[in-house]
């Protein structure tokens, strides 16, 4: 293996993204070869989503939030005692029974930081090591093959464990180069964390010829969080549009995310393109505005009672003090309880009306951002109705359900048997060859 060291920011990343790509994946005999990564990729997530709980003392309620990030209640004493570790939290027990927990989890600059350089103290093995710098490689640009056994120095045993776990999560992917005929590696995390990058893909479209590419990229940039079809995740390619089995291309390349809502009108998916400006350490804000926003999308499509009519004053109402919603009502309970799962916000009831309840935002630094983050990515291509919200707006918003990162669609999608030249693949591959060659 290399000697090359990572930092401990990112480790501590790689360490996430990967435990997060492959959570719902069930990767056998190879489960031993990423226990420590899965472990802390665990703690670092639910360290981010309990942070401003300061106090939980209903342990079957972190259960529930901590099961949506892939932590089984068997696993769930075991990721407490790595945050005890860290001195993010303390445990309190009665006998063998936890009672409560504190929190006391730092900003995100340090989160990482602190968790990568746990995970490098603590037992570990090479395939690990070695699985978090191809993926860290990967997200800084795509590589051919010789060049990332050659960088990590990986002998074939390593290099395929390393592949399997890697396209297992849909974190690696692979496509033979049509100018070079090499195998060329690539990971989704390149446009997350390059999204300057996509005006170069604009750029190429259009040397490429491939209009109805750029339109369909287009379309999303200019409505962020576009409802997909139904079929897109179901590997039903042959029923999709033109437009949609484009899409689907592009976010099995990792040029759109596209997490999932479940919830009173099933799943639904929505697309987004990657945005700029947000520092890669604080990618679960993007996450979390991603999460709000597809919520307030689900119930302007797909409201069963009221649609979502301004989704900008829902927004703005949770930004101002008291970052609350301005009347209680009886179905806030399950129409917040995503959010609530998420760390985003809180649940309470009225003092005086019986059953009636208000939701909160829990306004820490990364919440307000993540609201004003969706507020940024509501307003791209769309014109915003200054009128005031009708009376109800306040009876629908989210819908009880869950919430899939865009990273954990990936396995979802399946490969059809037979692609259409229409599909027009082969245009995405080229688009990655030049930006790895860097002919643009």
């Amino acid at each position: 293996m290399s000697n090359n060291k990572l930092d401990h920011l990112k480790i501590g990343l790689r360490s996430q993204d990967i435990q997060t790509s492959i959570q719902d994946v069930d990767l056998g005999p190879l489960n031993v070869e990423t226990k420590n990564i899965r472990l802390i990729g665990m703690a670092e997530r639910l360290a981010i989503h309990i942070r401003g709980a300061d106090v939980i003392d209903d342990y079957k309620k972190l259960e529930y939030i901590a099961s949506q990030f892939g932590i089984d209640s068997l696993i769930l004493p075991n990721v407490l005692g790595i945050l005890e570790e860290l001195e993010w939290a303390r445990v309190e027990k009665e006998g063998s029974r936890i009672k409560k927990v504190e929190e006391n989890v730092p900003y995100f600059s340090d989160i990482y930081s602190i968790a990568g350089e746990y995970f490098e103290n603590t037992g570990h093995s090479e395939i690990e090591d070695a699985t978090i710098a191809v993926c860290d490689s990967l997200a800084m640009s795509p590589s051919t093959e010789e060049e990332i056994r050659k960088k990590i120095g990986l002998d074939d045993t390593a290099y395929n464990m390393i592949l399997d776990i890697g396209k297992s999560g849909k974190i690696i992917g692979q496509y033979v180069s049509s100018e070079t005929k090499e195998k060329v590696l690539y990971s989704p995390l390149y446009w997350v964390e390059n999204p300057d990058k996509l005006e170069t893909v604009y750029k190429l479209l259009k040397r490429f010829g491939a209009d109805q590419v750029y339109n369909a990229l287009k379309r999303i940039k200019d409505y962020q969080g576009l409802p997909l079809a139904s079929d897109i995740l179901k590997g039903d390619y042959n029923a999709l549009s033109e437009d949609m089995k484009i899409i689907s291309e592009a976010i099995r390349k990792g040029v759109i995310l596209a997490p999932e809502v479940n919830s009173l009108k099933g799943n639904k998916n929505f697309a987004f393109t990657p945005y700029v400006g947000i520092p890669i350490e604080e990618k679960i804000t993007l996450e979390k505005a991603m999460c709000i926003l597809s919520c307030i999308r689900y119930g302007e499509h797909f409201g069963t009672i009221t649609k979502i009519r301004f989704p900008e004053l829902v927004l703005d109402t949770l930004l101002s003090p008291p970052h609350r919603t301005k009347t209680p009502h009886s179905e806030v309970r399950r129409q917040y309880a995503l959010l609530v799962g998420r760390g985003i916000g809180r649940i309470f009831p009225d003092r005086n009306l019986k059953d009636r309840y208000y939701f909160e935002l829990i306004p820490t630094e990364e919440n307000k951002k993540a609201v004003q983050l969706a507020k940024d990515l509501l307003k791209v291509g769309e014109a915003i109705n200054s009128k005031g919200v009708s009376p109800d707006l306040q009876k629908v918003l989210f819908y009880p359900g869950s919430y899939k990162e865009a990273i954990r669609t990936l396995p979802k999608l399946k490969k059809p048997a037979h692609i259409s030249i229409k599909t027009q693949e082969q245009v995405l591959n080229n688009i990655m060859d030049a930006l790895r060659g860097g002919s643009v």
